[in-house]
């Protein structure tokens, strides 16, 4: 079987800098086979010509966001390369300035998908000078913040060093699962170390609940309880698909029936995924929720209804 395509998908606010950041990685790449599809709003097609030539084929999805209307052609191309003789190290996808991360990144967690394609990073790029006033007027920076397993803060020479504190701070709160670095220390940073579905739980855990602009919210619930697999499933599928505009992004561990440790529970947009870990058993059993309008006891009250029952438990 063929080995699977490396894939790093870029998000961020329409300017916030992903064409010079996908610059520097490939960059750091250069000595492999890339590819890169670039995906613009309008028509016309601006950022493809600003990548720098350290690629080998770019596939250009315009007029449309590659997470919405132009899902289908984003399949096409992702099918084209896989029917290569000889296929790419990596690719590269730099997503609309208004894409749906979380959609996007959902594509890549499609069984058929799968088979050929290894998500390894979402990274989103932030925007130091614009990004808080962004944030209180679209949602779409929040959306893209959430889903996101890298954060990546830009245009750090703008901003004095009190406010970087207050961004990282805002950030880490925000999203407390995602790791964070500014544009000043990408050459220290390894963004190739990491696979999307690694669990690698920060500091900012520890808040039970943070409130963000527009209500946004990042809830923890941390519980003993063992759950049926199969309740938990079906239930955070029905409520990622029916409370897609409040809840925007699941991910934990937690421990179910017949399963010596603790699995790792994510969402990517509407789709929920279960993956086995070597996490130790007596690992926290917490599950975070990112959201907006999201309240703790609808939460408790939803995971309640997925504990296992003690013949499970005990089997």
């Amino acid at each position: 079987m063929k080995k699977k395509i490396k894939t790093y998908l870029l998000t961020g606010f329409l300017g916030a800098g992903k064409t010079t950041f996908l610059n520097h990685l490939l960059g750091l790449k250069v000595s492999e086979t890339n590819y890169v599809i670039e995906n613009e709003f309008g028509k016309n097609s601006i950022d493809s010509t600003l990548v720098t030539k350290n690629y080998n084929q770019l596939f250009e999805l315009n007029n449309g966001c590659i997470c919405c209307s132009l899902d289908s052609e984003l399949i096409e191309v992702l099918a084209q390369l896989v029917r290569l003789d000889s296929q790419p190290d990596n690719l590269f996808i730099e997503a609309s300035g208004v894409a749906d991360a979380g959609i996007l990144a959902s594509i890549f967690q499609r069984d058929d998908v799968k088979k050929y394609f290894e998500l390894r990073q979402v990274i989103c790029i932030v925007d130091a000078e614009n990004f808080e006033d962004r944030l209180e007027e679209v949602s779409e920076p929040y959306r893209q913040l959430v889903a996101s397993s890298t954060l990546v803060i830009s245009k750090i020479d703008l901003i004095q060093p009190s406010y970087e504190e207050h961004l990282r701070e805002l950030l880490q709160k925000i999203n407390p699962l995602a790791s964070i670095c500014s544009n000043q220390e990408l050459d220290a940073y390894n963004f190739f170390k990491n696979n999307y579905s690694d669990f690698t739980p920060t500091n900012g855990l520890a808040h039970s609940m943070v409130e963000g602009p527009h209500r946004m919210k990042s809830i923890a619930i941390e519980t003993n309880e063992v759950f049926d697999r199969e309740k938990l499933y079906a239930t955070l599928s029905m409520t990622l698909y029916l409370s897609y505009h409040q809840v925007y992004r699941v991910k934990g561990f937690v421990k179910v029936a017949g399963e010596d440790h603790p699995i790792l529970v994510q969402s990517t947009g509407n789709t929920v995924s279960f993956s086995k870990t070597d996490a130790p058993k007596k690992s926290p059993n917490v599950l975070v929720f990112i959201g907006k309008g999201i309240e703790r006891k609808g939460l408790e009250r939803i995971l309640a209804k997925t504990i296992a029952n003690k013949a499970q438990v005990t089997a």
